[in-house]
C-alpha cells in the first residue's frame, strides 16, 4: 500500500460532525471534496478509514485542522446565536459556511482580546446593565444616549468618526466590538452573550457607516436582553417582538423623539406626511442614521403614512443603494484596522513594545504577514 492510499484510523462520527458544523450537505461535500457520494458515505459510516489526501481535503473544505478530524470524539462547541433574520421561515436556522466561519472568527478574536488584556494585566470593565422586553426600550435608549454622551459628539463628527467614537465608548463599558466580512445570508451584524464578555459584530466593507451605527446599537439591545442573535435588521413591520424592541431601543437612542419633533424640518410642517429626499437626508446626516431610519421614526410618530414608508423602504433597501460602483482593491492593513478596532490594535502594539509578545506573536494577533506590520502600525498611528 502506497503512502497516498494508506488509511488512517478516524472516528466517522467526528468526520460527519466536521461537515455538519458548517451546514454542508452531502451533495455539497462531494463537490468540495471531489469524491463520490458512496465514498463519502463509506467514510462517514466507518466502512473505510480516510487517506491522508482525504483528510487534507476535508480539512480545507470543513475549515478544521487534521488534528481536529482525528479526535476520538466530537468536542463540545458553543452553538450559533439565535437566527433573528426577517426572511422566509424555511431559511431560518440555515446559514452559509462563511457566516458560520465569521462566528468562529468572532469567538477567536474575543479570546485573543482577553489574552492581550491578561498579558498586560489590564482588567476589562464588566458590562452591568440588563433589561427585558417588558422594559420600555425608549426610556432605555435615552438612558444609554446620556450614559455614552452621544449628544455632545453628534454634530462634531462625520458618520465614520461618529461610528469610531461610539465603538470606543461601548468598549469602555465592557463590550468587545469587531467588524467582519458578512457576505452571505443578508446579515448586518450579530451579537454573542456566551463569551466571557459580550461581543458585537458589525458588517465590514460595503456597508454604509450610517447602517453600521444603527446595527451597533441594535445589537447593544440584544446584549441588554441577554439574547445573542444573528440579524439583518430589515426595519419592516412584521419583526419579532425582540427585533422590534431592539429597533425601538436603537432608534430612540440615535434619534430621540423630542429632538426629531423639535427640528425645524418637522416642527414647521405639522400637517406634512410625505417628505422629499433633501429633507430626509438632512435629518439622516444630523443624527448619523440612514434616511429609512428617519422615515421609520416618522411612521412610528404618525408623521408619515404606511404607504409612503413602504414605497421608500423598498427604494432605499435595494442591495446596491449607496454603495461604491467601483470598490477599491483589498488593503490588508486597512482591513485589519477596521476589523479589529482601535482598542485591540493598541493592546497588540503595547504588548509588543513592552516585550510581552514577540514579532511572530504580533503577526498572529493581527492575522497578517510580517511584511504588512509596518504599514499597519503607520495607519494605526495616523488613526489615533
Amino acid at each position: 500500500m502506497t503512502e497516498e492510499t494508506k488509511r488512517i484510523k478516524a472516528n466517522p462520527i467526528v468526520l460527519k460532525w466536521a461537515r455538519e458544523c458548517l451546514m454542508i450537505n452531502e451533495t455539497r461535500a462531494t463537490e468540495l471534496l471531489k469524491m463520490s457520494f458512496d465514498y463519502l458515505n463509506q467514510l462517514e459510516t466507518g466502512t473505510i478509514n480516510p487517506t491522508i489526501e482525504d483528510l487534507k481535503s476535508m480539512s480545507k473544505a470543513y475549515k478544521r485542522t487534521i488534528a481536529n478530524l482525528l479526535l476520538d470524539s466530537t468536542p463540545i462547541e458553543k452553538s450559533l446565536p439565535k437566527d433573528c433574520r426577517t426572511i422566509e421561515s424555511s431559511k431560518i436556522g440555515f446559514f452559509n459556511e462563511k457566516t458560520i466561519m465569521a462566528v468562529r472568527k468572532a469567538r477567536a478574536l474575543t479570546s485573543s482580546l482577553l489574552e492581550l488584556n491578561q498579558e498586560l494585566n489590564i482588567s476589562i470593565p464588566s458590562f452591568i446593565w440588563k433589561a427585558s422586553v417588558k422594559d420600555d426600550p425608549k426610556k432605555l435608549g435615552i438612558f444609554f444616549r446620556d450614559l455614552l454622551g452621544l449628544s455632545e459628539i453628534l454634530t462634531k463628527e462625520n458618520h465614520n468618526q461618529f461610528l469610531d467614537t461610539c465603538i470606543d465608548k461601548l468598549e469602555k463599558k465592557g463590550i468587545a466590538i469587531f467588524q467582519l466580512s458578512l457576505t452571505q445570508d443578508g446579515l448586518r451584524g450579530f451579537s454573542l452573550i456566551d463569551e466571557s464578555i459580550p461581543v458585537i459584530i458589525i458588517k465590514r466593507g460595503s456597508e454604509l457607516p450610517s447602517a453600521k451605527i444603527f446595527t451597533l446599537f441594535h445589537e447593544l439591545g440584544h446584549i441588554l436582553l441577554s439574547d445573542g442573535a444573528l440579524c439583518n435588521i430589515a426595519l419592516i413591520q412584521n419583526e419579532s417582538m425582540i427585533e422590534q424592541w431592539c429597533n425601538m431601543f436603537a432608534a430612540e437612542l440615535l434619534v430621540p423623539t423630542t429632538l426629531l419633533l423639535s427640528h425645524d424640518i418637522i416642527a414647521q410642517n405639522e400637517n406634512k406626511n410625505v417628505w422629499n429626499r433633501k429633507e430626509l437626508f438632512e435629518l439622516a446626516n444630523l443624527f448619523h442614521v440612514s434616511p429609512i431610519v428617519i422615515l421609520r421614526r416618522l411612521l412610528t410618530l404618525g408623521r408619515t403614512t404606511p404607504e409612503f414608508y413602504k414605497e421608500q423602504h423598498e427604494k432605499y433597501n435595494k442591495p446596491q443603494f449607496g454603495r461604491s460602483k467601483e470598490p477599491e482593491g483589498r488593503n490588508l492593513p486597512k482591513e485589519v484596522l477596521k476589523e479589529r478596532g482601535r482598542n485591540y490594535l493598541s493592546l497588540v502594539f503595547k504588548a509588543y513594545d513592552s516585550n510581552k509578545i514577540d514579532l511572530k506573536d504580533m503577526a498572529d494577533y493581527l492575522g497578517l504577514k510580517l511584511s504588512y506590520i509596518p504599514k499597519t502600525r503607520e495607519l494605526f498611528n495616523a488613526w489615533t
